[in-house]
């Protein structure tokens, strides 16, 4: 199996000091890139004045762990497009690619929060679904032009590149005619750099609805999903490996181009790790169900008592195998049985739950990789490479 590790640097409270939260950040990172860690993916949230996901900006972040690292791949985990102008976008990744030596992984995301949508694009407000997902695609058809064409040109619902009837100013180059017509009009964009990894990076798409998984499936993007139940997972991974298989033109592997991410924390107990993190998961779940309704994590087709769409999180969540908290010997099983019952073969840690110390997550992160992660070594098999725009990846360029 693949393990990788989430963070969105969470402060509930506001109890530190944003330059204690990056200096705890990077004792986890470090420790990742020593220990066999596969991608450190992290998020893109703004005005979290509540002190929770408060990391505005993934890529200048993921150079910053670029820097700090060697073995790791550094995702965007993710970034979300409609806050973003696309080629601001496109350039930014490219040269996050570039510097990282192509360890790059792009996540993107449409968005959760109108709160955020409103105020950076109301296109991209997701309460108007499908305006919403036209206006992500076109922005992500948009980066990958931006990434393959060298004289660059977009003309869509959205958006029109370039703008037209603007005369090229650089009159004292010869003339390039995917850039300047016979009229001396900038017709083409160069846009530089492009990625360091040909064409361009895996794409992974952080979704949970069922839909959504089909229409990756058929933009050639992977998938990291986390709301899902047991049943709900057996579903989407059910659409989406039917998807891709007719998008590969191949039979697509059980689990290839799907992540899941899960709360992980692991003591040297059930009882220690259930005290230690239960109060913290009640409270960064009650953040998250004001925005995601309960019904999402339960199975397919399941009726809610008003007991559990009102009651305890912990103990909601945690028979849906939404939670792998416990001692090691306890989170190796419901991991074992994460892979073997639905084959899913690569996972997404989210260990710095919100509340927990630095020494809590640290020690459950130190206990993960002595005592799980050399129990599922990483297999040769499909289902644990991303898919890429060529099939799988990893790619490399220049």
């Amino acid at each position: 199996m693949k393990f990788d590790y989430l963070f969105t640097m969470d402060n509930p409270g506001n109890k530190y000091r944003y330059g204690e939260l990056l200096d705890m950040a990077t004792e986890q990172i470090v420790h990742l890139d020593e220990s066999g860690f596969g991608t450190l993916w992290q998020g893109e949230h703004h005005f979290g004045g509540e002190g929770f996901e408060i990391n505005p900006n993934p890529i200048i972040a993921g150079t910053w762990a670029a820097a700090l690292t060697k073995n790791l791949r550094i995702g965007t985990g993710a970034v979300t497009p409609p806050f973003w102008h696309p080629i601001r976008l496109a350039e930014d990744l490219a040269l996050l690619d570039q510097l990282s030596k192509g360890r790059l992984d792009v996540g993107v995301a449409r968005g959760i929060q109108a709160r955020e949508a409103t105020n950076f694009n109301v296109n991209g407000d997701k309460r108007n679904e499908e305006r919403n997902w036209r206006f992500f695609l076109e922005t992500m058809d948009i980066v990958k032009k931006a990434w393959t064409m060298e004289g660059f040109k977009h003309e869509g619902e959205f958006y029109k590149f370039p703008h037209p009837g603007v005369p090229d100013s650089a009159t004292w180059y010869p003339r390039n005619p995917l850039w300047r017509s016979e009229g001396g009009e900038y017709i083409g964009m160069s846009i530089i750099p492009k990625p360091y990894q040909k064409p361009y990076p895996a794409m992974w798409n952080l979704l949970d609805k069922t839909p959504g998984f089909i229409t990756s499936a058929h933009e050639r993007m992977n998938v990291i999903t986390w709301l899902r139940s047991r049943e709900g997972l057996r579903e989407v991974m059910d659409a989406y490996q039917g998807a891709l298989s007719e998008t590969l033109g191949r039979p697509a592997g059980r689990g290839e181009g799907i992540s899941l991410m899960r709360m992980v924390y692991v003591a040297e107990t059930d009882q220690q790790a259930e005290a230690e993190a239960r109060e913290h998961i009640e409270a960064l779940y009650n953040y998250v169900g004001g925005v995601r309704p309960r019904d999402i994590f339960a199975n397919p087709g399941e009726k809610l008592t008003d007991e559990e769409q009102t009651g305890s999180w912990w103990d909601f969540l945690y028979p849906r195998e939404h939670l792998f908290i416990g001692s090691p010997e306890t989170v190796r099983e419901q991991i074992r049985h994460l892979r073997d019952e639905y084959g899913v073969e690569r996972v997404v840690l989210w260990s710095w739950i919100p509340g927990l110390t630095q020494d809590q997550v640290m020690r459950s992160n130190r206990l993960f990789a002595s005592e799980v992660l050399p129990h599922f070594p990483e297999p040769v098999q499909d289902a644990v490479r991303p898919v890429t725009p060529e099939g799988f990846g990893p790619l490399t360029g220049d």
